[in-house]
């Protein structure tokens, strides 16, 4: 199983290669897109189909990140591919194109302690890719995606939840939910300490506060396991 997971992660470092992240200059707000409203659209299906046309001017154009199901407007017309099909996909407004956001739709783990062990639920949903080292990924989620006229990413979410982040390192089989925009620094100090303990020199930055808790950037391209 460890060969799979590799390739899985190095495919999404590879995506994140080919796309233009605009995560930290995002507007997060909670609203609704005008139904009139139009995405540029590409699908790449796990069978290596390339699906291009645009998402949105229904109801609204705001893509909930538990959607199973995505309806894209074609020159053949109207299709609709289930989420699990679907390897990635990207989002762009029309004259806006260098603001392209790649989307994977993923599993991730939830942890939770039972009788003083830790568990772990599964889910899945849309996910942005936030920051990508050779080593370690982040993705972001909140309830909805849409993007404004400029072409930025804007999430909505609740105020109790915030943006939630995830990790996956090469040996995990998926992300793993770490912590949430609302969540302090010292707790998120904490959760990097627990989690890339195989990296004593970055983990020791954090701690110092010499690289912030939030600084994803940093830590993913920081992050160097022991024996790596």
């Amino acid at each position: 199983m460890k060969p799979l997971r590799i390739t899985r992660f190095l495919l999404l470092i590879a995506m994140a290669a080919f796309s233009v992240w605009t995560f930290n200059s995002c507007q997060v707000v909670e609203l609704v897109i005008s139904g009139t409203t139009y995405y540029e659209t590409e699908i790449t299906t796990k069978d290596n189909q390339l699906i291009a046309g645009q998402i949105g001017g229904q109801r609204s154009s705001n893509l909930p990140s538990g959607a199973k199901t995505i309806s894209i407007k074609t020159e053949e017309g109207r299709k609709k591919v289930k989420s699990e099909e679907i390897k990635y996909m990207t989002l762009a407004r029309k004259n806006h194109p260098e603001k392209r956001q790649t989307l994977v739709y993923a599993e991730f783990k939830m942890p939770y302690t039972k009788k003083g062990e830790q568990k772990f639920r599964t889910f899945k949903n849309w996910q942005i890719l936030n920051s990508v080292g050779d080593h370690l990924l982040i993705t972001a989620y909140g309830h909805t995606y849409s993007l404004a006229k400029d072409g930025a990413l804007i999430i909505t979410y609740s105020r109790d939840e915030g943006i939630q982040y995830c990790i996956q390192r090469q040996s995990d089989d998926c992300p793993i939910l770490i912590g949430r925009s609302i969540s302090s620094r010292s707790y998120m100090r904490k959760q990097w300490q627990a989690y890339l303990a195989d990296d004593p020199v970055l983990c020791e930055k954090i701690a110092k506060k010499e690289i912030d808790a939030f600084d994803f950037t940093a830590i993913t391209e920081q992050y160097n396991p022991v024996g790596k």
